[in-house]
């Protein structure tokens, strides 16, 4: 544009064409919205939750500071410190059995303690109205009121003014709890909350040494200092202390950790979208520029340049992307607003619904390029248009290359795309892949829409009138076969991935179960307590077998001597050192483990600290036999060294640990016992019956209600998955209404000459399904191919997962969309049916 006129020429083009409608660009508006919708709905939509979380964290923490320890309390001196800093609130968490008074339910409960400046920041939800005092107070016969949610008391059948039985107390439910303000994303637990007072926690006789007790210190500061520096003065004075010091701008690191993990990969389920969208945009450009071959024609024999002819109609193209686009960031800035007027404090995470520039920027940018991407090649082709079509016809001119220049063009802005995704991704390796797969996605589709209209060709001609039509259809030129096979298969190809990545999911968590599996894990068994649990398991008919082991909570503080916050750690085994971890010691090597590396301890080893570690964790810690391990036990540090490495089937639910000592190192610390039990499914009901009955504190986790637990969690996440994927078929069904309409001049033709051979409309209305449901077929065959594969490398790959073809899954997908390309096929060419014969033929 280096003509000072160019610009002013190509913009009166534009605008003169634009006056002319919208006709040919309906299918290109649609692409785009639809794509930058998505991206920008996902985005919108994540940035106001991390708005959300950040506007609330101080009540999602709870406090400006929290102190938190598991097992143990503060000691006076520690007290005295935080209290004398600001407001101070004590929680307690644990998890215990419920019991309904009278009747038989019993049911594992998250309970929290609170003292009486509870809660420090928000507020609770209590339904009746009441205040948390009140709610929590004893009444006139002593007994202490609980908060309970809905579905504990569904559960156990019970109602507001009702009792139940919490260790050695009964509690009186004086309300539903339906908010918590330091409590959000639930999408997992074993039990819904119980909250009551401390004083109430205090009177149950669940509080025992060694018990998985959390106790959470919460601080509300004044103005000055700075929680940071409260923080730094309070590690300064107790460096021993074993606590976690979180401030407010740490609260629920593992919602945001999910939350971007789910957006990124939902961004990326939305660029495919779009994608396949750039296929209605290249679509609806070429068809809209081929009926305007004459025009360009007769402007370049009055003299217009090439540049001006390309400059106008690109000008024309950017601004109606601008629309589609607008339309689509209009719609997907919408969607937080939405979702907390649809769902208000239903919603797992707080929203703050906002203009949030950086996804709408992003989005914008998205289908910015993707407009270009796609359009720059017809645009080029028109440029080239030879004045000489006006006399010699159409057909030269689709023999025409866009050239050199506009070539690079169209790399500089796929390039710029593929940037833009590595970007704004927070995972830059699975961008990457991403990337390589698309490409590889649009290459292999391209070629096998190519191979399908070859072998149309080549094909016998079959004796069925309408099968050898609807074969012609398919490799004639201009057919619209070759992009309804790509933009079909695309779409498709997303929904299966979507759909055999959840089945497989799905099914690993239903197989997970092993034919010999515990029905029970018990937990916080007390030492004194291991021989009246035995006697229980010898009473209670069914009772095959059980396991026992003595346990502990620790926390890994360094590597090979390196503090865990400097070491590298592989992402798969993060979770290791995120807390306290469950660890125990053992004489015996656990049945069923393999060794790998190293030796066992003999079973009266009574040297310096060992242990044996999983050969996963071993990997992505990056240590080895003769390494050592640092782990705060209780305050307390203990360097151990590495003596074996063990591999472990965690399928097998066998009771077993990452890291296990040898004896001689934690016998002397507060110690629990955890337990399995393998009982007959008719007998789980007493034997949960006569456990707790004996031993009210003991926690019972039932294997099957933990994984039914994982199962509604998976999919709950693949609806939104399967959303996302949705949005892509959809864009792959406008592609195919955009051809098909393009299409439509030549099928009213075809119907027209058919009708003077002496067809009816049945035998038309045959050749035209036949077609359809070939490509349909096609369209199918291909999508399960390649999306199997794809999702067998996600699985195998990334995930590490065992992969399972799931038939159903994929004939359901593939039947879906070869019924819909039916009916869109025959919807798109009804109209040609009824067309007369007459009106043609003088026109001819």
């Amino acid at each position: 544009m280096r003509d000072p006129a160019l610009l002013p020429q190509a913009w009166r083009l534009a605008r003169r064409e634009l006056r002319g409608g919208l006709h040919g660009f309906g299918v290109f508006l649609a692409c785009l919205c639809l794509g930058v919708f998505a991206i920008s709905a996902v985005g919108s939509f994540a940035a106001s939750a991390q708005g959300g979380l950040l506007a609330d964290a101080r009540a999602l923490l709870g406090g400006d500071l929290e102190a938190r320890l598991t097992h143990r309390e503060l000691d006076a001196a520690q007290l005295e410190a935080l209290a004398g800093k600001g407001r101070l609130s004590q929680v307690v968490e644990l998890r215990a059995m419920a019991r309904a008074v009278p009747g038989a339910g019993r049911l594992l409960v998250e309970l929290k303690a609170v003292d009486e400046n509870y809660p420090l920041y928000g507020a609770l939800s209590i339904e009746p109205a009441a205040s948390l005092d009140a709610a929590l107070a004893p009444d006139t016969t002593g007994v202490h009121g609980a908060l309970a949610e809905a579905s504990l008391l569904t559960r156990l059948e019970i109602g507001v003014g009702d009792r139940l039985r919490l260790g050695d107390i009964e509690l009186r439910v004086s309300g539903v709890l339906s908010r918590e303000p330091d409590r959000t994303l639930g999408a997992f637990t074993l039990g819904p909350r119980l909250l009551l007072s401390r004083a109430a926690l205090a009177e149950t006789g669940l509080l025992q040494p060694g018990s998985l007790v959390t106790h959470a210190y919460r601080l509300r500061l004044p103005p000055e200092p700075s929680v940071e520096e409260v923080r730094g003065a309070l590690q300064a004075a107790f460096p021993d202390a074993g606590w976690r010091l979180r401030t407010w701008r740490e609260a629920e690191p593992r919602v945001r950790d999910f939350i971007d993990r789910m957006t990124q990969n939902l961004t990326l389920v939305g660029l495919c979208a779009l994608l396949v969208g750039g296929l209605g945009v290249a679509g609806a450009v070429r068809g809209y520029l081929g009926g305007k071959v004459y025009h360009i024609a007769a402007m370049k024999c009055l003299g217009a340049p090439g540049r001006v002819i390309f400059s106008g109609y690109l000008l024309q193209v950017l601004a109606l992307g601008a629309v589609g686009a607008g339309v689509g960031l209009l719609a997907g800035a919408a969607v937080p607003w939405l979702a907390v007027h649809l769902f208000g404090s239903r919603l797992p995470v707080p929203l703050l619904p906002g203009l949030y520039p950086q996804p709408l920027l992003a989005s914008a940018l998205f289908g910015l390029l993707i407009a270009l991407v796609f359009s720059l090649k017809a645009l080029g082709i028109a440029r080239r248009v030879p004045p000489s079509v006006l006399f010699r016809g159409y057909a030269e001119s689709t023999r025409l290359s866009p050239g050199a220049g506009v070539w690079a063009a169209i790399g500089i802005s796929a390039t710029a795309l593929a940037l833009l995704a590595l970007v704004t991704s927070d995972d830059r390796r699975l961008a990457l892949w991403f990337i390589v797969g698309a490409l590889a996605c649009f290459l292999i589709f391209r070629g096998l829409a190519a191979l399908v209209v070859a072998l149309a060709r080549r094909a016998p001609r079959p004796a069925a009138p309408s099968l050898r039509l609807a074969l012609a259809n398919i490799h004639r030129r201009g057919s619209p076969a070759g992009s309804a096979v790509f933009s079909l298969g695309l779409g498709l190809t997303v929904l299966v991935i979507v759909a055999l990545v959840q089945a497989n999911l799905n099914r690993l968590v239903d197989e997970t179960v092993p034919a010999e599996a515990p029905a029970f894990f018990f937990m916080d068994i007390q030492h004194d307590q291991v021989g009246a649990f035995e006697e229980v398991l010898r009473t209670v008919p069914g009772v095959r077998r059980s396991e026992r082991y003595p346990t502990l909570r620790g926390r890994i503080t360094a590597i090979a001597g390196v503090p865990v916050a400097e070491a590298h750690i592989a992402p798969e085994v993060r979770w290791a050192v995120r807390g306290d971890r469950f660890l125990s010691y053992a004489a015996a090597m656990p049945a069923g483990t393999e060794l790998v590396a190293g030796r066992w301890w003999p079973p009266d080893y009574a040297g310096p600290p060992l242990l044996s570690l999983t050969a996963d964790v071993a990997e992505g810690f990056g240590v080895g036999v003769g390494d050592q391990l640092t782990v705060n036990i209780l305050g307390r540090e203990i360097t151990a060294e590495i003596a074996s490495l063990r591999r472990v089937d965690w399928s097998t639910l066998d009771l077993n640990f990452a890291l296990l000592f040898a004896p001689g190192t934690l016998e002397g610390a507060p110690q629990t016992h955890i337990a399995t039990a393998y009982v007959a499914p008719a007998d789980e009901g007493a034997l949960l019956r006569a456990v707790t009955d004996r031993l009210p504190n003991v926690s019972a986790i039932g294997t099957r209600e933990v994984l039914a637990n994982v199962a509604r969690t998976l999919e709950r996440i693949g609806i939104a998955f399967q959303g996302m994927a949705a949005v892509a078929l959809v864009t792959g069904f406008l592609v195919l209404a955009g051809a098909i309409s393009a299409d439509q001049h030549r099928r009213i033709h075809d119907a027209v000459i058919f009708k003077v051979c002496g067809a009816t409309r049945r035998d038309i209305l045959g050749a035209f399904a036949a077609e359809f449901l070939l490509l349909g077929l096609a369209a199918a065959l291909i999508s399960a191919l390649v999306g199997s594969l794809a999702a067998w490398g996600i699985l195998e790959g990334l995930m590490n997962t065992p992969f399972r073809l799931r038939v159903p899954a994929v004939l359901a997908t593939l039947g879906t969309g070869l019924v819909l390309t039916l009916l869109l096929g025959l919807a798109g060419t009804w109209k040609a049916l009824g067309q007369k014969p007459a009106p043609y033929l003088r026109e001819d």
